[in-house]
């Protein structure tokens, strides 16, 4: 496998991933507001490593569209994983997002050991992304994430605060006697809710031979408190991108 540097543009940040014969060997994360330093960071870790190639997939145009900018300034080679870029799944729909590509190409590739796989996303949105063995997309849903649902509580009210859906690590409550511990608790119950009830509905669809990954910021919140998951992984979506940009490669040396 190639040697290349994977970048995820997601709503909140900016993950990027140096892969190294297929395994990555360093990680960073940078908040979206600090674009021109991610750039900055990608650009030096492939001068330092020698490395040609970056593939990078993107939720944010704007965002996406500073930093390629930047990087082809510096003469880099930008693979840019889009709905339309990517040959590996079939079945898709324009306006797939290329993060839920990513995702279920990797868990096909890593995890897939029965007919078909689902991707639960935990992230500013929580996705539900469905694939067969043979690559087609299934299916999918989405709703708010559970961030986003604290967020959205405090905004739509005029006396409940702003909290954290992480509850300082606390497991959350079935039945809370003040107000901080009935919002964490309640969202994060609901979100659990909803990700069950998700996966029983698309089980029911696609057969029970259906191998279920989780990735995502806020997987690790839901993760101890379901039993739904066969797998989590928080680097899912750039192993997927850096499949989806190494069969591209492969097609190119082909042709």
């Amino acid at each position: 496998m190639n040697n290349r540097i994977v970048v995820d543009i997601g709503n909140t940040r900016i993950s990027c991933g140096v892969f190294l014969d297929g395994k990555i060997v360093d990680l960073s994360h940078h908040l979206l507001s600090n674009t021109q330093k991610a750039a900055t960071d990608i650009a030096a870790d492939a001068d330092a490593m020698h490395i040609t190639e970056i593939a990078l997939c993107s939720v944010v145009p704007s965002v996406s569209r500073s930093l390629l900018d930047f990087l082809e300034v510096h003469h880099r080679k930008i693979f840019q994983i889009t709905e339309e870029t990517q040959t590996v799944i079939t079945g898709t729909y324009d306006s797939l997002g290329a993060d839920r590509i990513a995702n279920i190409v990797a868990a096909r590739a890593l995890y897939l050991k029965k007919e078909s796989a689902i991707v639960i996303d935990c992230g500013t949105a929580t996705t539900l992304t469905a694939v067969s063995d043979v690559g087609r997309f299934l299916g999918g849903l989405i709703t708010l994430g559970l961030g986003n649902t604290f967020r959205a509580l405090h905004q739509s009210t005029e006396q409940l605060p702003e909290l954290e859906a992480y509850n300082n690590g606390q497991p959350p409550m079935p039945l809370a006697f003040d107000t901080t511990n009935a919002i964490t608790s309640g969202c994060i119950h609901a979100q659990v809710g909803t990700i069950e009830h998700w996966i029983k509905l698309a089980r029911h669809e696609l057969g029970s031979k259906t191998t279920v990954v989780a990735t995502g910021g806020y997987a690790s919140v839901i993760a101890p408190l379901t039993k739904a998951f066969d797998h989590i992984d928080p680097n899912l979506t750039l192993h997927g991108i850096n499949f989806i940009a190494e069969a591209a490669m492969d097609q190119v040396d082909q042709a």
